[in-house]
């Protein structure tokens, strides 16, 4: 398959194909699509900064002279050995540059692209979909399994092991980005060097300001109906630096499982019981607001509010200066939706 998933991806990842010398890394998280690129680039030149092995080109100039990329393809390392040729994709289309190489791929160099969310119809992604030649790897936001399996992984890593209340309440906190998510769990794990278990004692100490800031208040605000005290975590979320497609995705995540709580309900199951069979599992923290949550909506309408969050996903990434407003307004609709629904 040109388009990998999963563990072909680990695999790929630690040992590069040579059949699939056009490898496009691409999608949503950009802290994931960066972290997968750079891991592929090392094994495929081990010293990055050599300019005889490595050659980096700006999306946005290839797009002004694409033939430059065949040339730089076709050129022979000086002192042997495959070259790669690194290119970061801007706001220019660049698949007249690379298809010309997915029909004739470089037998000496390796073309990794790096690119940001691509839709479904973007030629780059196509073409490369449909050649022989390419390995496709999406990267989008991690699910609560992938969050979960970087916290253990992280832990390890540092001598370390997770309470498993401690995993589900950090798995609430990060997310959307992969190297934010990385960069929050480290924290952590620094934090605790040396006692052996990281409890959720230390996840508060250590994360209280994103447990108040963060996600998961701004989630429960918006679907919960208060549209007030959303307002007011979302001004202070911006000031946070708290990213907006990690505020939509998970809401997203939150609002795809109220829905299939809310169908559970709405099959004769009890809210409570639905609240503790909730995936991810709810911490007890929050349990009383998700269990108002589900009294508030209807399966229906939290199905068209996923398709919404979905499609504002997508536009807030692909209109980034104007993601945050575009957020606000949908998250402020929703609220606003919820509140009527508790008055009604």
């Amino acid at each position: 398959m040109t388009i990998l998933k999963g563990t072909d991806i680990d695999r790929f990842i630690a040992g590069p194909d040579p059949r699939r010398p056009i490898i496009l890394v691409y999608g949503p998280d950009v802290g994931l699509v960066s972290e997968r690129a750079r891991a592929i680039a090392g094994k495929i030149a081990p010293d990055l900064d050599d300019p005889f092995s490595v050659t980096r080109l700006d999306g946005d100039i290839l797009a002004s002279d694409p033939a430059r990329l065949a040339d730089e393809a076709g050129t022979l390392s000086m002192f042997g050995g495959r070259r790669l040729i690194w290119v970061r994709a801007g706001e220019k289309p660049i698949a007249a540059a690379v298809a010309p190489l997915l029909a004739s791929p470089p037998e000496g160099a390796t073309i990794l692209v790096e690119a940001g969310d691509l839709k479904k119809t973007a030629p780059l992604r196509t073409d490369a979909e449909r050649s022989g030649a390419a390995a496709v790897i999406p990267c989008y936001a991690d699910g609560e399994a992938d969050l979960k399996r970087l916290v253990v992984e992280e832990a390890r890593q540092a001598g370390l092991q997770v309470e498993t209340a401690a995993v589900t309440l950090l798995t609430q906190i990060i997310g959307g980005d992969r190297a934010a998510s990385r960069a929050e769990i480290r924290k952590i794990c620094l934090y605790c060097h040396g006692q052996g278990t990281i409890t959720v004692a230390d996840i508060e100490a250590v994360a209280g300001e994103s447990l108040t800031l963060g996600v998961d208040a701004i989630v429960d605000a918006a679907l919960g109906g208060q549209p007030d005290e959303l307002d007011r975590l979302l001004l202070r979320a911006d000031g946070a630096g708290i990213a907006v497609a990690q505020i939509i995705s998970a809401t997203t995540r939150h609002a795809l499982s109220l829905h299939k709580a809310r169908l559970a309900v709405e099959s004769g199951t009890p809210a409570r019981t639905a609240v503790e069979r909730f995936e991810p599992p709810v911490f007890f923290r929050r349990k009383l607001s998700v269990e108002r949550q589900i009294g508030l909506w209807t399966a229906e309408k939290l199905h068209r509010i996923v398709v919404r969050l979905a499609e504002a996903g997508f536009e807030t990434r692909a209109r980034a200066a104007i993601a945050p407003t575009l957020a606000g307004r949908l998250l402020m609709s929703i609220a606003t939706a919820a509140r009527q629904g508790a008055r009604g």
